[in-house]
């Protein structure tokens, strides 16, 4: 069975008494409650509990026991899956007294005794057991995954424990409920057979014939088994609790058929917190919770889905629905995609080339800015010189001996060649470190501080000065000893 959901919510409803179960996909029991039906039904029993579950995603399974089915091990001449379905749809309604159209059938193939024949156990329930509780389940909003068998869950549950052999016998498992048993015949991880014994934990307790009348049922069970014609004989009985009342149970089993009975209790081989195994301890002291866990815990190996055809041709029709809707989606993002892919095509391609052609003019481009900006500083200091009629040698001077941290705010120079320099700095400092550099230069002469003070500029304390100083030679050329300009003043 292809089930593929990360949690499920197993539902188990009887007569009077109702049990749910929240598990995830890896066996982890999250949740666990049991309730009885009483007068208001089971629709409000459901209700009830159902707030405490997280049922938004989940896979819920529907829960058959082995009370309401048929069951039957036949051979079919056949190894291809549909022709099994078609011979088997046929053959369900020779093995029960009801009509086709009044039944749901399912089975579990146990293997090829012969060539191109299969050997199968068929499961054959009433339809309306099965539809019953399917709306049940509809009216508390629950839609319904599958619907499972009881035993072939169980079965599975306890072939993980066993981990058989090839060669192995088969294995009786009998599960006690409060009032009734199901007998088990599990190999190879396949239920070989099944069959309900009405008599269950309460009775062991108050019936002293209880224990004689459940042997009566066994050997019953064992011998419709056996005329199956199957040559496997059991080698191994597993009681699935350890309630004391079972004990009487184990040593007739010995007595009668010669084996040590185990007692493998299911409730030690699960996974769950604190508070599921108190629910187990307080909840199922006479009861058993393995019919609600183990269907769960192996939904995706379990062969029988009950689940009537019209359901899964709805969910064919819905699920072609959702199919041709993501087709349509997906082919209007292909488009889309292609569209993109396009333009991103051209858009990338014209990136490149503009970048392979910066790349490739990089070093020129960088002459070119270097030339222009050679170009506007000469272009500037001819403007300034034409203007002031002061020579290029004095301005290149002045401009490599002013500091980064002071700046000329006037310069100007009468005709007798007696320049006035006006700025501003940083501090005071640094103003008579630029007369000092004055004074040191070939260039100039006579240079005389005419006024310094302090100011407030952009929220900081600023030196104001003026200086005055002489030209060497003035009107006459002059050599210059360092003609280099920094470019980053």
């Amino acid at each position: 069975m292809s089930l593929r959901y990360s949690r499920y919510i197993s539902i188990s409803i009887s007569s009077d008494t109702l049990k749910i179960a929240q598990i995830r996909s890896s066996g982890y029991i999250e949740k666990l409650v049991k309730r009885p039906i009483n007068n208001a039904g089971a629709d409000a029993a459901l209700l009830g509990v159902l707030s405490g579950f997280n049922t938004k995603g989940a896979g819920v399974i529907c829960l058959i026991p082995a009370d309401v089915v048929t069951l039957k091990s036949i051979e079919v001449p056949s190894v291809d899956k549909d022709e099994l379905d078609s011979i088997l749809a046929l053959q369900a309604a020779r093995q029960t007294p009801f009509s086709k159209d009044e039944i749901l059938t399912g089975y579990i193939q146990l293997g090829h005794p012969k060539p191109n024949s299969t050997r199968v156990l068929l499961v054959v329930v009433k339809r309306d057991v099965v539809k019953d509780k399917i709306a049940l389940m509809r009216r508390a909003k629950l839609e319904t995954t599958s619907v499972q068998f009881v035993p072939e869950g169980i079965a599975h549950f306890y072939a993980a424990i066993f981990k058989h052999k090839k060669n192995d016998s088969p294995v009786v498992i009998i599960d006690f409920a409060k009032t009734s048993a199901t007998f088990m015949l599990e190999n190879q991880s396949s239920l070989l057979s099944a069959r309900s014994i009405p008599i269950g934990l309460e009775h062991l307790t108050v019936d002293v014939e209880a224990v004689g009348q459940f042997m009566n049922e066994l050997k019953l069970s064992l011998d419709a088994y056996e005329q199956q014609g199957t040559p496997l004989k059991p080698g191994r009985f597993v009681l699935t609790s350890n309630q004391s009342s079972l004990a009487q149970i184990a040593d007739a089993i010995t007595a009668a058929y010669g084996v040590k009975v185990e007692r493998l209790s299911y409730i030690n081989l699960l996974q769950a917190d604190a508070q599921v195994k108190d629910a187990l301890v307080k909840d199922f002291t006479d009861d058993t919770a393995l019919d609600v866990i183990a269907p769960a815990i192996y939904a995706s190996k379990c062969q029988v889905d009950l689940v009537p055809q019209e359901i899964k041709d709805q969910r064919a029709v819905f699920q072609r629905g959702q199919e041709t809707f993501k087709a349509g989606v997906l082919v209007i993002l292909f488009l889309f995609f292609i569209s993109g892919g396009m333009s991103s095509r051209v858009y990338f391609r014209d990136m490149f080339l503009k970048q392979n052609l910066i790349e490739k003019f990089a070093e020129q481009k960088l002459e070119v800015r270097n030339l222009e900006n050679m170009a506007a500083k000469t272009r500037i200091l001819r403007q300034h010189m034409f203007a002031r009629e002061i020579p290029l040698e004095v301005i290149r001077e002045l401009y490599r001996l002013v500091p980064d941290e002071m700046y000329l705010s006037n310069v100007s120079m009468d005709l007798s060649g007696t320049m006035s320099l006006q700025g501003v700095s940083d501090s005071m400092s640094q103003v008579f470190s630029f007369v000092t550099s004055l004074e040191e230069s070939d260039l100039f002469e006579s240079v005389k501080t005419k006024s310094t003070a302090t100011r407030k500029e952009r929220s900081k304390d600023v030196a104001v000065f003026e200086i005055v100083l002489g030209i060497s030679s003035f009107g006459q050329p002059v050599e210059r000893q360092d003609s280099s300009i920094a470019q980053d003043k």
